[in-house]
């Protein structure tokens, strides 16, 4: 089956830590629950059965790369026959999104999901969407990281005069995976900001597309994640520019926040989109899942997201791990969707109108 990679079983070492500058950051955030105290019905159910961890976007990509590395370790952990990762790619990730909001919440089915898109999705009204993002049943976060803004390797682009100055010549071309993706709503604030002549350009299948297409010169801008866009500057199909925020990234200091190069009115919405990205890419079922079911998931994420293989393997492949219990991931949801200032619900709601 195209797309689709089967992990068996195959018990992993353990410890409490994480990689780099993530281990103090991961003994405080994950709540370990012991595992006499989970539940004898909930985990039995998963014995020896299939489940499916669904990657909303196209293989190769961070999203690919993540989904792959949990399901090759939270498997065992789970106790699971095997778990199969399907890439499900489409408008951005609400096809997959979609189907898995409407799946039979039964714990089979999972879904790695970009939050800060899905989320974004819901609250600009957004055609297509058919969940509440709040309603899912969450397991935990993998990764948080900023998003970053990046142009082609051999780009004239250095400034924002420079993007202002292409302005005045033709329309500043800014590419992105598609409606819904966590980008889509970076790359529509990002125009806003720029202040210039600039088009979304949609359409791409993931990450690694769009910055083929950047190398080619075909774009002028990409909002992505530093992972994405890391892996592009080694690949030399794209070089960073600016972090999506108000802070320097403790990763990539030699990175100006945007909020030092747009006009300072729009520092609000800044502040409120990294905020939204920070929820970074997590792990839901269908809502309504059963509660022992829940924690058992729940459980063997924890354990996943602890295990020196896991650990091991997210640094040989250059992907930070900075996860976050499930309940927290549901608090964040809940937060964002209750407290989501009116301006930045306007400019979603214009944004995904276009």
């Amino acid at each position: 089956m195209a797309g689709t990679l089967f992990y068996h079983t195959a018990r992993t070492g353990r410890r409490a830590g994480r990689i780099g500058l993530c281990a103090l950051s991961l003994m405080a955030s994950l709540a370990f629950v012991p595992t006499a105290a989970r539940s004898a019905d909930g985990c039995a159910f998963f014995k020896d059965k299939t489940v499916e961890l669904i990657i909303p976007f196209a293989a190769g990509g961070g999203f690919d790369v993540y989904g792959r590395m949990v399901a090759k370790y939270m498997g065992p952990e789970l106790g699971a026959a095997n778990m199969i990762v399907r890439n499900q790619p489409g408008a951005g990730g609400l096809l997959a999104t979609n189907q898995t909001w409407t799946a039979k919440p039964e714990g089979l089915r999972i879904q790695m999901i970009a939050v800060s898109g899905m989320l974004a999705a819901e609250l600009g009204g957004a055609a297509g969407v058919a969940f509440k993002t709040d309603g899912f049943s969450w397991i935990g976060r993998v990764s948080g990281e900023p998003d970053v803004i990046a142009t082609g390797p051999d780009s004239p682009i250095r400034s924002l005069a420079d993007v202002t100055a292409i302005g005045a010549q033709r329309t500043v071309r800014i590419g992105s995976t598609g409606l819904g993706s966590p980008q889509y709503v970076s790359a529509r604030l990002l125009a806003a900001f720029l202040e210039t002549r600039s088009e979304v350009i949609t359409g791409f299948s993931g990450a690694p597309e769009v910055y083929a297409s950047l190398g080619r010169g075909e774009l002028d801008l990409f909002a992505s994640s530093l992972s994405a866009a890391d892996a592009a500057e080694k690949a030399k199909t794209g070089r960073m520019l600016w972090v999506f925020g108000a802070e320097r990234d403790a990763t990539r200091p030699d990175l100006t926040p945007l909020s030092e190069v747009v006009d300072a009115k729009f520092l609000p919405l800044i502040k409120v989109q990294a905020a939204v990205i920070a929820a970074g890419r997590a792990l839901a079922a269908p809502p309504g899942l059963p509660e022992d079911r829940l924690t058992c998931l729940r459980d063997a994420f924890d354990r996943t997201a602890a295990s020196d293989a896991f650990l091991n393997e997210a640094r040989q492949l250059n992907r930070p791990v900075e996860p976050l219990p499930g309940q927290r991931v549901a608090d964040l949801v809940k937060e964002a969707t209750d407290a989501a200032p009116k301006e930045y619900l306007d400019l979603l709601h214009e944004s995904f109108a276009q």
